[in-house]
Order: C-alpha cells, then sequence, then structure tokens
C-alpha cells in the first residue's frame, strides 16, 4: 500500500465495503421507520422528530434520479444508504491513517468497522445512522487536520452544521469538538467561523416549509408555529423515553451493550482497544479525549434511551472502538518483529474473518418479509376496509399506498398515533379525514380535548361508524404492545366490545350478534391464504432479526386461527395443506 496515497485507498475501501453491501442489501422495503421516511420522500412530507431535512431531500434526490433503472423505490433508498456507509468506512480509513503511521493497520481496522454487525446491518436499509457515521468520520478526520495546523478550521465547522441537518444526536458530541477547536485555534477564530456553522442549518427551514405547503400525508407535528417547530426539533414526542429508567435497568442495559460489543468486534480484536488508549495518551492525548468524548456521551445516552433498536446508538463508540483497536495494534507492531508475510495475513485475515463471521445474519438480499406482511394485510383487507394497526407495518402500509399507489380505497389507521393526533397533532388527524372524510361525523359537535376522547369513546366510535356504514374493519396487533395503552386506553379494551374473526393474517371486528358462522369464515379465508407470498418466512429470517420477529409471531397466531376454524368448518387437514403451501415458497 505504500505506493497509494491515503485517498487511493480510501476509495478502494470504499469500493471493497459498497461492493459488500450491495450484495447483501435488502432489495425492498425493510422494517421500522423505513416506511415513514420513504413515504416523506416520496411526497415531500416531515419525518417524525426530529424532521431530519438532508437526509429527506437526499432520499428524495435518489428517488428521482434512479428511477429510469431501479423500479423499486425502496431499493433506490437502500442504495442511497449503503454508499454512505461505505463512504464511512473510507472516511474512517482517512481518520485513523492519521492517527498510525501504518496504512495496512488503518485499512484493516477500517474493513474490521465495515464488516461488523452495526455498521453492515445499518447500510442495508433506509435508516440515518450511515450518513451520521460519515459526517463523524469527517469530522474527526479533519480534526486531526486542523491538530497539525493545517486550515481546515473552516470545513470543519462547515461540515460540522451539515451533519446536524441529518440527525441531532451529532449535537451530543459538540461540546467536545468546541473545547477541542478552542484549545488549537483560539475563541475569536472559532467564533468567527459561527456563520459557516448556522449556514447549512438554514436546511431545516425546509420543515415548517413543507408542514405548510406540503400536500403529503405525512406532516407529523404540524410544526408550523415555532413552538412546534422547537417540539418537533427537540423530539418532544419522545422525551417521555429518555433518562426514565432506573438505575437497575441502565445496569442491565450497559450487560447488554456488553455483550453487543463483544459481538461486534470479539474478544480476539477488542483487548487492543485498552492497549491502543495507552498508546493514543503518549502520541495524541487531544485526540484520544475527543474519541473518549464522543465514546462517552454516546454510550450514556443510549443506557438511558428506552427503544427497541436502541444498538444503533452504539456506533459512534463502536466506531472510536475501532479506532483505539487500530492504534493498539500498531503499538503492538512497533515492539513485536513480524514478518510481513505474517503482518500482511493478519492485515487481511483480521476482517476476512468478521467478513465470513457475520454475512449470514447480516445478509438481506432475499428478506421481503415486511414487504410481504403488508402485501397480504393488503390482500386480506376488502374493498373500502379500514385498517388499524399498532405495529410499525403502519408505515410500510404507507408506503405501499401513497409511494406504490396500491389500494387506494383503503384506510390504513395507527393506533399508537390516534390518540395523540385527538389532542395534540392536529396533522394526523387531518391525515386521516383526508382518507376517511366521514370520520368528521364522528368528532362533530365534540370537543377533542374532552376527557371522553381520552378513556377511548372516540375510537369506539369510529369502529362503529365503519361498521354501520359498511366498511370491513381489520386490526393488525403486535403483541409487544399488548398492555401498552394510548391516552388511557388499549386497542385490546376497545376490540373487546366487538367480535373478533380471523381474516387472512388480520382480525375482522364485527358489531355483536353480526358474526357471519363458521363456514362462511372459512370459505372467506381460503383464498386470502392460498393468495399470500411469504418467501423466507419459515426458514429462518423471521426468528433470527429480532426487528422482525413480531412479524413471524402474527403470521403463527393468524395461522393458529385459521387452523381452528378450518378444524370447527369440518376441514382438519386446511391447515397442513396451508402449512406446506407456506413452506414451499
Amino acid at each position: 500500500m505504500a505506493r497509494l496515497s491515503d485517498k487511493k485507498i480510501a476509495w478502494l475501501l470504499f469500493t471493497v465495503a459498497a461492493l459488500v453491501y450491495a450484495l447483501t442489501l435488502c432489495r425492498t422495503i425493510y422494517t421500522g421507520d423505513d416506511g415513514d421516511f420513504e413515504t416523506a420522500m416520496a411526497t415531500l412530507g416531515v419525518c417524525h422528530p426530529t424532521g431530519y431535512p438532508l437526509f429527506t431531500l437526499l432520499g428524495r434526490a435518489f428517488l428521482l434520479g434512479l428511477a429510469p433503472v431501479i423500479e423499486e423505490p425502496a431499493l433506490r433508498i437502500n442504495l442511497m444508504t449503503a454508499l454512505f456507509g461505505a463512504g464511512a468506512v473510507g472516511m474512517f480509513y482517512r481518520f485513523v491513517a492519521s492517527l498510525v503511521p501504518a496504512r495496512t493497520v488503518a485499512a484493516s481496522a477500517a474493513l474490521l468497522l465495515a464488516f461488523a454487525p452495526t455498521l453492515w446491518q445499518q447500510s442495508l436499509s433506509c435508516e440515518v445512522y450511515t450518513l451520521t457515521a460519515l459526517f463523524l468520520c469527517t469530522v474527526l478526520w479533519l480534526s486531526v487536520r486542523l491538530e497539525r495546523g493545517e486550515q481546515v478550521l473552516g470545513p470543519l465547522v462547515l461540515v460540522y452544521g451539515l451533519a446536524l441537518t441529518n440527525n441531532l444526536t451529532m449535537a451530543l458530541f459538540l461540546p467536545g469538538f468546541l473545547v477541542f477547536a478552542w484549545r488549537r485555534v483560539g475563541f475569536k477564530r472559532l467564533f468567527s467561523c459561527v456563520p459557516l456553522f448556522v449556514l447549512p442549518l438554514l436546511l431545516y427551514a425546509y420543515v415548517p416549509l413543507a408542514a405548510r405547503l406540503s400536500k403529503s400525508p405525512v406532516l407529523w407535528g404540524s410544526p408550523t408555529t415555532p413552538e412546534l417547530f422547537y417540539k418537533h426539533l427537540s423530539g418532544d414526542l419522545y422525551r417521555q423515553l429518555m433518562f426514565s429508567q432506573p438505575l437497575s435497568v441502565v445496569g442491565e442495559n450497559a450487560v447488554r451493550y456488553g455483550q453487543a460489543l463483544g459481538a461486534e468486534f470479539g474478544l480476539w480484536t477488542l483487548w487492543l482497544a485498552p492497549v491502543g488508549v495507552v498508546a493514543l495518551a503518549k502520541t495524541h492525548k487531544t485526540l484520544l479525549a475527543l474519541t473518549g468524548w464522543v465514546a462517552g456521551v454516546s454510550l450514556v445516552y443510549a443506557l438511558n434511551y428506552h427503544i427497541l433498536d436502541i444498538y444503533v446508538y452504539y456506533l459512534p463508540s463502536f466506531m472510536m472502538i475501532a479506532a483505539w483497536i487500530a492504534a493498539g495494534a500498531w503499538a503492538l507492531a512497533r515492539r513485536v518483529t513480524l514478518k510481513p508475510s505474517i503482518a500482511a495475513l493478519a492485515a487481511v485475515g483480521v476482517p476476512l474473518i468478521a467478513l465470513g463471521a457475520h454475512w449470514s445474519a447480516a445478509d438481506k438480499s432475499g428478506n421481503s418479509i415486511e414487504a410481504d406482511f403488508s402485501q397480504n394485510i393488503l390482500r386480506s383487507a376488502p374493498q373500502n376496509a379500514v385498517i388499524v394497526s399498532d405495529s410499525n407495518v403502519t408505515f410500510t402500509l404507507w408506503y405501499q399506498k401513497w409511494v406504490k399507489h396500491q389500494r387506494p380505497d383503503v384506510v390504513v389507521i395507527d393506533w399508537n398515533t390516534l390518540g395523540s393526533a385527538l389532542l395534540y397533532d392536529a396533522w394526523y388527524y387531518r391525515h386521516l379525514l383526508a382518507q376517511y372524510p366521514a370520520l368528521d361525523s364522528v368528532t362533530s359537535g365534540a370537543s377533542l380535548s374532552t376527557a371522553q376522547f381520552a378513556q377511548g369513546d372516540f375510537q369506539r366510535a369510529l369502529f362503529r361508524q365503519a361498521l354501520a356504514e359498511g366498511r370491513p374493519l381489520l386490526l393488525v396487533r403486535d403483541k409487544r404492545f399488548a398492555q401498552r395503552k394510548v391516552l388511557n386506553t388499549s386497542l385490546a379494551e376497545v376490540a373487546a366490545e366487538f367480535e373478533s374473526v380471523p381474516w387472512g393474517v388480520t382480525e375482522r371486528l364485527y358489531l355483536p350478534g353480526t358474526r357471519p358462522d363458521t363456514q362462511s369464515l372459512f370459505a372467506a379465508n381460503q383464498p386470502l391464504w392460498e393468495s399470500f407470498q411469504t418467501p423466507g418466512l419459515l426458514t429462518g429470517w423471521g426468528e433470527r432479526d429480532p426487528l422482525q420477529r413480531h412479524i413471524f409471531l402474527r403470521y403463527a397466531e393468524a395461522f393458529q386461527a385459521l387452523d381452528k376454524l378450518a378444524q370447527e368448518a369440518g376441514h382438519a387437514e386446511y391447515g397442513d395443506l396451508i402449512q406446506k403451501r407456506l413452506a414451499s415458497q
């Protein structure tokens, strides 16, 4: 590698990572927030807090730019995320190569990070974290150059401001970078760069402008006033999930973090991290303090934030630890004389072992479970159905409905957002009215802030209104949230007042006394199950992916209900036939 410049090596590593990510990329929509992001991108809407204007606009550009060559919209966005992830690998190399003089060590560390589970997985679907990783590595690389006396303060400040328009978690690291830059260039020069910092933040003007002018169905929080804009920007919707856990739970989370860290790099490389910390304390004290701040503050934040996919917030700390591993490997190499062939074998072998160890778990190229699940829900929906969901599949249904323009007759209601729509978020009430104008008759003459709505009376009235109009009412429940109450009412409590029957992969509600007979229900379910597409469902995808396990459970519950219905209808063999059909896909 001595004959190649750092820039060329970085591009080479980018290419390798991009190729691996492309081979393992999810070919359709994945789970979680993907549908929310992609619907906002396609319709120029406002994403959930904190708005993510840069990510939204970049996604819009990729959706339009790749449309002539890639038919699936979600794949265009997934490719964008993969390129950001590969870019983070290249810039991580530039950062580490600035700390340790051995390019082979820096390149090996970059590929170790590339093939570790977290960055790899986040590079395969629509999420903001790979772009954040790219920005973080870039500002770290510029910080090393600043420490060396290079005139890069302006680009550093500008890039940092731009990073904040993608994901505000970068604000956690800002105090460390400010202290670092202040000690290096002084307050006066740092203050003179404030305009460069503020300039990219003007991108946040997109959020209130879109909220006011866009016709998008996704306009989270209606941030059209300064107060609402601040609430949206500050993540007020999720504040109750932050720093709300007892110390015992934080301790349990710390144990889980340790387990995740072991899975990320393996004990066979992790032991080099403390060696690297000691080495950097002798050669780059200020940069060690900076990386320590990034690792520490991100970890404290993650341990005190109560969300299912919290592991993605571990990524900054994992990146710093990967840099320490590189520094440890270099420090060790200076003390232990190795033959060039052995050193090269170690440099290539370490990332190759990570590549082979994590490929199967990371690979999403054949994972269409979320897309198939949403399609099977829509196949279960009769004409003009109302679908009520307390699962993240709501966002995927948005994607199918407004990005792929499927089933415009169907009304999709998110149970978790419904309650807050009545009291806080006017955007979601307007969102529902646009789909279902009859909703206005349910609320007419009553105040949306009265206690009766907080007790679920509105939800019950909405269900009865749909059924009275002859609109099929379907539920998609997520067992993870079975006990969760929205405005003092759970979906289970409201649904208990109706008769529930199996209906494809959903449940269908009827007014008491109007439930069809068993033979009719069985006859209605047969064509639904025979139309379902479930490739990969019974071959391990749903079980090994924690973010999709609830889908596997929903299929299992729906199948058990079908099997029971078939037996009651005198077709005991039907369940076995359907199970064989699903297993054959």
